[in-house]
């Protein structure tokens, strides 16, 4: 592989990210939309695709190799500042209706889903095995914190008590949602690897582990940090993200789950979490796009909407958001909550973003979802993202006239 075609190939890709999050900004959309975009600009999808002379100069297989890397090593030092973040104090503000929201948030749409993925593979003629229709179900019911987050923030929702639901309703549909992926994934391994038992018994170990000695460990890192003793603790803590990415990795588990891991079991003191944020923010700022770019440039969607596909894409698009935005009205109606709010709850909790992304890949790297379905899934998920805001808007417009009436 030629240098100067994975110079050219790495700079194209971060100049194209940092323009296309800056317009999705100024759109008032997550930058994360135009990352995607970016990497669909120069994917199979539209540049390569129509022009396949700079596919075979710039973007080939040995290119994005090294460019979807250090996107994995982006989200790997992403998903653990996130575990670090994780924060469960708001779930105290009405904790009935935070709990039903979530319950109903998530298994609503990861029913639909199921539903709509059999109905498609009925009429495609292939019927989908147990454990891929599981994962789109699963993948159905997603939310995006840290896309919620951000909104939330960016609408002047931090300190209100709709914001703080929501908040705390993403929290615990994600903590629920990558329980139940590890658990999928390790009942998916022992069916297609030799191995299985063997890393089943590991996978035991590996967890009691976490749960024991590391959490212990952690936990006199997380006071040094804290305290300002950062250089060993710091390598020290790097080691155990490491390990636990790595261990994962090897259990068929992926190594994003072994660093949100290791995230989640460090002390919540929000001293470390200033201090981990100051580390790798600048990291993830320049690695993490070129994940999401890389999924654009793997990503082929001519053949879903040239082939008569785009009604998976819409089907899996309508269910996904009647799901959660129908779990969080009925939540909402059966704990008295009021309507606007239940609306606003459900139309945050719909916003799919990042996380349904490195979920989606994720499947994509161990087989759990054929290529349709992927990019049938992932234009929901930049679908129920780009709706968000839009979707808030009116609905604070049709608030106003009524504040103003009163």
């Amino acid at each position: 592989m030629p240098l100067i075609s994975l110079f050219a190939a790495l700079i194209l890709v971060l100049l194209a990210t940092r323009v296309g999050g800056a317009l999705a900004r100024r759109c008032g959309q997550p930058a994360v939309i135009g990352e995607i975009g970016a990497g669909l600009l120069f994917g199979p999808t539209l540049l390569t695709g129509w022009f396949p002379s700079l596919g075979e100069l710039v973007f080939t297989a040995e290119t994005i190799k090294p460019i979807a890397k250090a996107g994995d090593l982006g989200a790997v030092l992403f998903l653990f500042l996130l575990g670090a973040e994780f924060d469960l104090g708001s779930v105290r503000q009405r904790p009935r209706a935070v709990l039903l929201a979530t319950k109903l948030g998530l298994a609503l749409p990861m029913a639909l889903g199921a539903l709509a993925a059999w109905y498609a593979s009925q009429r495609l003629g292939a019927p989908l095995p147990a454990m891929p229709l599981a994962f789109i179900a699963l993948a159905s019911g997603m939310t995006a914190l840290p896309v919620l987050a951000r909104i939330v923030a960016e609408r002047g929702l931090g300190d209100t008590a709709i914001g703080a639901q929501a908040l705390a309703c993403a929290v615990l549909t994600d903590a629920l949602s990558w329980a139940l992926l590890a658990a999928l994934v390790l009942a998916w391994m022992p069916q297609h690897d030799p191995l299985g038992l063997l890393q089943l018994g590991v996978a035991v170990g590996y967890v009691l582990a976490l749960a024991g000695p590391v959490r212990q460990r952690l936990g006199v890192i997380g006071r040094a940090l804290a305290e300002g003793r950062s250089r060993r603790a710091a390598l020290e803590l790097a080691l155990y993200v490491a390990a636990s990415a790595a261990a994962s990795a090897w259990l068929g588990l992926h190594a994003l789950l072994g660093a949100f891991a290791v995230g989640l079991l460090l002390p919540r003191d929000p001293r470390i979490v200033v201090k981990l944020q100051q580390w790798l923010s600048p990291a993830c700022r320049w690695l993490l796009p070129c994940f999401f770019a890389a999924i654009g440039l793997s990503t082929d969607l001519g053949p879903l909407l040239a082939g008569g596909l785009w009604w998976l894409a819409a089907l899996m698009t309508l269910v996904a958001v009647i799901g959660k935005v129908g779990g969080c009205l009925l939540a909402g109606a059966l704990t008295r909550m009021p309507r606007r709010e239940a609306l606003t709850l459900g139309v945050l909790m719909n916003t799919r973003g990042m996380m349904e992304l490195v979920v989606l890949n994720l499947g994509r790297q161990l087989g759990l979802i054929a290529e349709p379905y992927f990019s049938a899934m992932l234009l929901m998920a930049i679908v129920t993202t780009v709706m968000t805001s839009p979707w808030l808007s009116l609905i604070e417009a049709k608030d106003s006239p009524m504040k103003a009436a009163a």
